[in-house]
């Protein structure tokens, strides 16, 4: 059941975010909604579904958005990883630590994006688009990572209840 809701949340979020949110990108700057789902979910989860989910969302991302096929996929598989293994048990409730690890991991994943997209190429600019891209696209994900892990707290906890049920009456 988790696995269907989780993967109806990531394609709303590719509905949303190929039509909506382009309408409101701020200096042709989008907020990657799909980093804060994927960190949320890692949070709130552990590192190896976060790194599922990371690989999943990431290939969809790439598939609608990319032009290198695996690039997202491999980015958000790490960011998934990393962010959901040294968070197993920390306090859910706590909404400094989803603001502290989307603002790392945005700033990680567009740098890595960055190095393996432009750098390679030889457009060597890191600040300008430090400047232009990378920490725009952290501010408008922790403006919106509060309302996202919210939701996703909230699904999550629903999710786990009626998992719990279910193994209370299956005992």
């Amino acid at each position: 059941m988790r696995i269907l809701i989780y993967s109806l949340i990531i394609l709303f979020d590719f509905f949303v975010s190929s039509t909506w949110l382009q309408h409101i990108a701020v200096g042709g700057i989008m907020p990657n909604t799909t980093l804060i789902i994927l960190v949320s979910y890692a949070l709130l989860r552990d590192d190896v579904e976060g790194t599922i989910m990371g690989f999943c969302a990431g290939l969809l991302y790439d598939i609608f958005f990319g032009r290198i096929i695996g690039m997202s996929a491999m980015l958000m598989m790490l960011t998934g990883f990393f962010v959901g293994k040294p968070f197993r048990d920390f306090f859910k409730d706590n909404y400094i630590a989803p603001i502290i690890m989307v603002a790392a991991a945005t700033l990680a994943y567009e740098l890595a994006y960055y190095i393996l997209n432009f750098l390679l190429l030889g457009r060597t600019n890191i600040f300008r688009y430090l400047g232009m891209v990378i920490l725009p696209s952290v501010a408008y994900n922790l403006i919106l990572c509060i309302f996202i892990y919210r939701a996703i707290y909230a699904i999550d906890g629903i999710i786990f209840r009626r998992e719990e049920r279910k193994r209370g009456f299956m005992k």
